[in-house]
């Protein structure tokens, strides 16, 4: 809005004379916030990856992080939730693997110095 010669409270004055005020703009933006979990799904490729779960994770991470910065949200939105679920699943099984492991190896562990003791 811009009046003649009127010094108004917040407004600017200009070369030409003339006091414009500022409005202010309100952009709205589309929410943009995709959750990839590129940590997670790395932790999962490098330390337990069972039935290459972890780079089927990893590898959906990076395809949620590619449709992000190409502006597709929907799609990298859906690549990012099923990374999660892969990393979930990755981590479970690699969890109960590893504790069957511990589990197996303190039974064998237990029963060969029993064995060597008698």
């Amino acid at each position: 809005m811009a009046t003649q010669n009127c010094p108004a409270p917040g407004g600017i004055l200009m070369q030409d004379n003339i006091v414009y005020t500022a409005q202010p703009v309100r952009v709205s933006m589309p929410d943009q916030n995709v959750n990839d979990d590129i940590i997670f799904s790395t932790f999962n490729l490098h330390f337990c990856n069972p039935c290459c779960l972890g780079f089927g994770a990893f590898y959906n991470s990076i395809k949620a992080r590619d449709s992000r910065l190409l502006g597709d949200f929907p799609m990298a939105r859906s690549y990012g939730a099923r990374a999660r679920c892969i990393n979930i699943a990755a981590i479970i099984i690699g969890s109960i693997s590893i504790l069957i492991v511990i589990i197996v190896l303190s039974k064998s562990m237990s029963q060969l110095t029993s064995y060597f003791h008698h």
